[in-house]
């Protein structure tokens, strides 16, 4: 009877189908199998030796939405689980976070990556109390679910120093977030269809793309954008959905701001050029938990050659990597003037902003689909 492995993400872009793809083109597996919801494929897409398992899709309007979307998919899980043979190894990804329970009731070999730590994220978000029952008892579960895994795979060194309190740190690999460059390019300006479409020509970019939760200060930028009002060629754009887009909607419309653009999540086939449109990228980090790991937006910014202006610690890895390559600055988020005055002079010194979006470019190329295949132990 041959190797199959069994992949679980319910919420699945190109990093997961990346990870998917580098197992099955070992050969050494009879079946390779990807349970999941959605598939947000750019532009990797499953190979045709990968069997795709649909379950319910992932809901993060709020946490009822999500919890429930969590639940189903996790009960879904096991049943598949359940109807494996022996022979068949688990992939369990953090989303939705309940995956790294099925050890429990299943005795098939897994591996764990850990995109987000349960049940710290929840602590920290103040969903529940560090002293509550379910901590404390998600807590145990997890220092026995994690001890008995093949490997643990995190996405920075600082998170695995949160994960060591888990699990020991011999058994954690960390393998770091990539994006496509053969794709994702820097774009000129005049050749860029999205900045045409948008009436954006000639205009210094300042970009938020991705999820808008509840837990980043995207918000903040609205401030920043009211600071450099009387800047007619600095645009501020925010493209995508979540909680937060509907306070940074009224902010705009408060401050009656004529700078400040929002969009839906684009097509894959626009995301090169609105990801290139950006002089500079905004990244920012769930704000109670900061510099546990690099936003996998940091890797699409540095491959179209983008200015990093990151809402984290500057202590923090993505803070020292940003830093030491210099790649851009951070900022708290209370830094309303300073970060006015980044973007100002990065829009003033076309110099020194070239430099910077070359030294992101060329660090892109330390972060490539080649580290999926990382992740592969034998």
């Amino acid at each position: 009877m041959g190797r199959k492995i069994l992949f679980a993400n319910q919420s699945s872009g190109s990093l997961t189908v990346d990870i998917v793809n580098a197992y099955e083109q070992t050969g050494k597996y009879e079946k390779v199998e990807l349970f999941v919801g959605t598939i947000n494929i750019r532009p990797s897409v499953p190979n045709n030796g990968v069997k795709v398992i649909k379950t319910i899709k992932y809901n993060n309007k709020g946490f009822i939405q999500r919890f429930f979307t969590w639940t189903v998919a996790y009960l879904h899980l096991l049943l598949v689980c359940w109807f494996r043979g022996k022979g068949t190894e688990l992939f369990l990804i953090t989303n939705p976070p309940f995956n790294t329970f099925v050890p429990l009731f299943t005795r098939k070999p897994y591996y764990i990556l850990i995109y987000d730590i349960y049940p710290d994220t929840l602590i920290n978000q103040h969903v529940i109390s560090e002293s509550s029952f379910i901590a404390k008892k998600w807590v145990k579960r997890n220092k026995k679910i994690y001890a008995k895994a093949k490997r643990v795979f995190t996405i920075s060194e600082d998170m695995k120093k949160e994960v060591a309190k888990y699990v020991d740190e011999s058994n954690i690999s960390v393998v770091y977030n990539w994006s496509h460059n053969e794709r994702m390019v820097p774009v000129k300006k005049e050749d860029n269809p999205f900045l045409k479409q948008h009436n954006l020509d000639g205009k210094f970019i300042v970009l938020y793309s991705g999820n808008m939760g509840m837990t980043h200060d995207i918000d903040v930028m609205v401030d920043v954008a009211k600071e450099l009002i009387n800047e007619d060629d600095i645009r501020f754009l925010f493209i995508g959905e979540g909680g937060k887009k509907k306070i940074v909607e009224k902010k705009i419309k408060d401050y009656q701001l004529q700078n400040c653009i929002v969009l839906p999540y684009q097509d894959k086939d626009v995301l090169p050029y609105s990801m290139g449109a950006a002089d500079i990228g905004i990244v920012t980090t769930a704000s109670e938990q900061t510099g546990l790991s690099i936003p996998s937006k940091v890797n699409a910014y540095m491959s179209v050659g983008s200015i990093l202006l990151c809402l984290a610690d500057p202590q923090s890895e993505l803070g020292r990597m940003v830093s030491d390559n210099n790649l851009g600055k951070c900022f708290n988020k209370n830094e309303i003037d300073a970060m006015a005055c980044f973007i100002k002079q990065m829009k003033d010194d076309c110099v020194l902003a070239e430099q910077i979006k070359k030294n992101t470019r060329q660090m892109s190329f330390n972060y490539t689909p080649e580290n999926a295949k990382k992740f592969i132990i034998d």
